[in-house]
């Protein structure tokens, strides 16, 4: 079987990032990282996870993983992401 052909695209449209809310259980890190007010909450409600997150081997993956699937690791306790989704919430939607 042939790959299918595709004509040129005649425009590029950069894609867009539709408004939604923050959650710690499918936000990836580096993106509540590029928020100000989202990671002064995450920093706030868990101080020590600047180090867990920051290690070199951490940083290549910080857009594939959200805080919840890093419970396992005991990076961060599933009390203080109740709290930061609580506050997260209160940011309303953001892009």
């Amino acid at each position: 079987m042939d790959a299918p052909l595709y004509p040129p695209a005649a425009v590029y449209i950069q894609p867009a990032r539709l408004p939604r809310l923050l959650t710690t259980r499918d936000t990836p890190i580096g993106v509540l990282q590029r928020i100000p007010a989202a990671w002064a909450i995450v920093l706030k409600e868990a101080p020590n996870i600047e180090r867990s997150v920051g290690s070199p081997q951490m940083k290549p993956h910080l857009n594939n993983f959200s805080f919840t699937t890093l419970i396992s690791f005991g990076i961060v306790k599933p009390d203080a992401l109740a709290r930061i989704d609580a506050q997260l919430k209160a940011l309303g939607e953001v892009q």
